[in-house]
C-alpha cells in the first residue's frame, strides 16, 4: 500500500508541474504580445497555481533539509550558508560542527532517545524526500531535455535548448537553486510579468524549465508504472 501511494504522490507532482509550466507558458506569451493585446495581472486560477507551485517547493525544501549530510559539503563557508537557512538553532549546531566558541557542555544529540518510533519518522518524511528527491533529478536533467520539449518563449536557441543551465553540484547549489524558484514563483504573484522578462529573465528561465523537466520526467515514468495521469490544467 506504502508503495501505490508512493506512485500517486510521484504522479502528482508531474501533475503540479505540467499545470505550472502550462500557466507559465499562457502568462509569458501574453506578455509578450503588443500593449495594446495584453491582459491584466494574473487572475485567480494562475494565482492558485502559482500557490500550488509554492506549496511544492515548501515540500521539495523541506525534504532538502531532512537529506542534506555535512559530509557533502566541501568547505565551511559553505556548511555556514547551509546551517543559516536549514537549522532552527544556529548556535547550537554550529558550535557541535566547530563553526564557533567551543563549548564543553554541549549535550550531543545522537545519544537523545528519539521522540518518535522509527518507522513513523519514515513514513512521515517520505512526501517530503521523494519531492526533493525528484526536484533534484530534474535540475540535473534540464540541461539535456530534449529540443522538441523545450517550450520556453521567447527561447533564442535554435534549437531551443536548456543546455546553458548547469545542474546543481553542491547542496550549496541545490539550495540556491531552490529558492531561485521559490523567489521567482513569488514575484510572479506579485510583479508585473513584462517586468520580470525583463529584468529577471534568467531566474524566470531556470524556473520555466524546471517545471518543464519535471512534467517530463513524471510523463515518461508514469507511463513505464502503467497509471494513467489527469491534466489539471488551467481554464
Amino acid at each position: 500500500m506504502r508503495e501505490e501511494a508512493g506512485v500517486y504522490e510521484f504522479v502528482g507532482i508531474g501533475e503540479v508541474a505540467e499545470t505550472t509550466t502550462h500557466m507559465l507558458e499562457l502568462s509569458l506569451q501574453q506578455a509578450l504580445q503588443p500593449a495594446s493585446r495584453r491582459g491584466g495581472g494574473l487572475g485567480q486560477v494562475e494565482q492558485l497555481v502559482l500557490q500550488q507551485a509554492r506549496d511544492y517547493l515548501s515540500t521539495v525544501r523541506e525534504g532538502f533539509m531532512l537529506s542534506v549530510r555535512t559530509t557533502q559539503v566541501g568547505d565551511y563557508s559553505e556548511l555556514g550558508y547551509l546551517l543559516e537557512r536549514v537549522l532552527t538553532d544556529w548556535d547550537r549546531f554550529s558550535e557541535e560542527l566547530g563553526l564557533g566558541p567551543d563549548r564543553e557542555d554541549q549535550p550531543d544529540p545522537r545519544t537523545e532517545a528519539p521522540l518518535v518510533p522509527e518507522g513513523l519518522r519514515v513514513e512521515r518524511v517520505r512526501r517530503q524526500l521523494l519531492a526533493f528527491g525528484m526536484a533534484a533529478v530534474a535540475m540535473g536533467a534540464l540541461p539535456r531535455l530534449p529540443a522538441k520539449q523545450v517550450t520556453f518563449p521567447p527561447s533564442y536557441g535554435k534549437p531551443p535548448t536548456y543546455s546553458d543551465i548547469s545542474a546543481p553540484h553542491t547542496p550549496g547549489e541545490m539550495l540556491w537553486r531552490i529558492e531561485e524558484v521559490e523567489q521567482t514563483l513569488w514575484q510572479m504573484m506579485s510583479q508585473d510579468i513584462v517586468e520580470l522578462v525583463r529584468r529577471r529573465y534568467g531566474p524566470l528561465r531556470r524556473t520555466y524549465g524546471f517545471f518543464e523537466a519535471s512534467a517530463w520526467l513524471t510523463r515518461k515514468e508514469a507511463q513505464r508504472f502503467g497509471v494513467k495521469k489527469r491534466r489539471l490544467r488551467p481554464a
